[in-house]
């Protein structure tokens, strides 16, 4: 899997933070982007332990919905990339 841009990631890790417990569906909303582009990102970060399930309930669809937040080492990483921001250094090495 490659990785995704820095500058995207801070932002999609910002959004699930933003909008904690977050659906799929309010992180679309929020990033006003498409279901494949989320769902990459979603599983990015489940495999790199930055965000977590929350909360999984059985909806009337064949999948479950699912409720995500950030993880410890999630919120952690978003915070070494707040002071990035705020000491002007450039962030985006994608």
């Amino acid at each position: 899997m490659d990785n995704p841009g820095v500058n995207t990631l801070f932002e999609f890790l910002l959004t699930v933070q933003d909008r904690t417990p977050a659906s799929f569906s309010n992180i679309c909303d929020a990033k006003n982007s498409g279901y494949g582009m989320v769902n990459r990102y979603l599983k990015f970060c489940k495999i790199h332990e930055l965000i977590e399930i929350l909360e999984e309930r059985k909806s009337r669809g064949r999948y479950p919905s699912k409720l995500y937040g950030l993880t410890e080492s999630g919120s952690n990483y978003l915070e070494i990339f707040k002071r990035l921001k705020d000491q002007g250094d450039p962030v985006d090495v994608s």
